[in-house]
């Protein structure tokens, strides 16, 4: 991230979880805040902006689900979320991994884990090969404030260089060039056995439902990773 600072808003009606999370995740260098019920957490995920959201799924008032559905119809920009929960609850969690959660975890916290996730999630390449130059901006601003490292290729040949000398986990490039162009993207990562997974867009596609794509892609794939 740009100012290297990742915010955590810690959601839980339990006053000793609260604090223990925040003293631990602050003293990895997070910056946190809190909210003792969903009610709370929804107004202040609605004025602050933070890069993920640890929750309870039972909450008083308004339930994790609920917080985390609510924010997504605003269809603005969301936090990434991260669920847990004392009981087993495969219905909510079901719902949750639909939804677009990062994770869905059980009691007891394991606090390890999830600053091991937040830093694993953040520590991804993507590559950004696009013809509108105010379309990468745009994109490249918001992988950014995501947390992830980006870096942005001219041409196709820089593409391919990039490819051939970094595995990047994701790269995003425009639906609109050449199929020769396409193809030899495609070729390339297919040759080099890597895992790139590839998504599109073009400039007739608004930037809010191009990252809609990939954020849909990367919670799905994140949260049947560190679903338990």
């Amino acid at each position: 991230m740009k100012n290297n600072i990742i915010k955590i808003l810690i959601v839980d009606d339990h006053p000793a979880v609260r604090s223990t999370m925040v003293d631990v995740l602050n003293e990895e260098g997070f910056q946190t805040d809190f909210a003792e019920d969903g009610d709370i957490a929804l107004q202040k995920c609605m004025v602050n902006t933070y890069n993920f959201v640890l929750i309870d799924v039972q909450m008083p008032k308004v339930n994790g689900i609920e917080v985390f559905r609510t924010l997504k119809e605003k269809n603005t920009p969301i936090p990434h979320f991260i669920f847990f929960s004392a009981y087993s609850l495969p219905e909510l969690k079901e719902e949750a991994i639909k939804l677009g959660c990062l994770a869905f975890l059980q009691k007891p916290i394991r606090i390890e884990k999830i600053i091991s996730l937040i830093k694993d999630y953040k520590s991804f390449p993507f590559l950004v090969y696009l013809n509108s130059c105010k379309q990468t901006d745009s994109i490249i601003e918001k992988l950014d404030s995501l947390g992830f490292h980006v870096v942005k290729a001219d041409s196709i040949d820089e593409t391919l260089i990039q490819l051939r000398q970094i595995n990047y986990k994701y790269l995003l490039f425009d639906s609109d060039w050449p199929g020769s162009e396409q193809e030899s993207i495609h070729t390339t990562i297919k040759s080099l056995q890597s895992n790139t997974n590839c998504f599109e867009t073009n400039e007739d596609e608004s930037v809010e439902d191009a990252l809609k794509k990939i954020e849909e892609h990367l919670h799905k794939e994140k949260a049947n990773s560190y679903s338990i």
